[in-house]
């Protein structure tokens, strides 16, 4: 025959237990969640920038003559032009020299990708003849690349990057 008396409390014991087990898959679950969400994030990103550089791209094949030129710019980043000091009368009814309208586009660009992707760097390079070595490495022509944040705190520094090489 069973003791009832020793049997008393042990069905509160596998409750308790049985609690644990569940809370400790719950935290696995949002876990899990958390980095779901995180990467549809940085996919969302890479999205963004890969629409970001074939914008470029189109507009530096509307401009290939400037950007074909070897006397032409080499690269395009910050450290290359003040878009504070902008153009802005390379429109559709103002003519402007393939230089100014190179500069307003970069600048046009470079404002949309800081709208869409927040902090990051941008930079178009000009190869010719292509680069043996560096980020544009074996690019036909121009090289942009876009990096942006992976985790979006300060502190860490983790980025990613987009590429994308073109023969204007």
């Amino acid at each position: 025959m069973l003791d009832h008396q020793k049997a008393r409390g042990f069905t509160l014991i596998e409750v308790l237990v049985s609690t644990i087990i569940l809370a400790i898959g719950l935290l696995g679950l949002a876990a899990m969640q958390t980095l779901a969400l995180k990467d549809n994030q940085d996919a969302f990103f890479y999205s963004q920038a890969s629409t970001l550089a074939y914008e470029m791209s189109d507009r530096i094949k509307v401009n290939r003559n400037e950007w074909s030129d070897p006397l032409g710019p080499t690269s395009m980043d910050d450290a290359d032009f003040d878009c504070s000091n902008l153009n802005t009368r390379c429109n559709f009814t103002n003519q402007c020299t393939p230089a100014q309208m190179a500069k307003y586009d970069y600048c046009a660009w470079k404002a949309n990708v800081q709208n869409r992707l927040g902090g990051t760097g941008v930079v178009v390079t000009v190869t010719q003849p292509p680069s043996a070595t560096g980020v544009c490495m074996g690019a036909p022509n121009v090289c942009i690349t876009i990096s942006w944040n992976r985790n979006h705190t300060k502190s860490t520094n983790t980025t990613n990057t987009f590429r994308l090489d073109i023969t204007p």
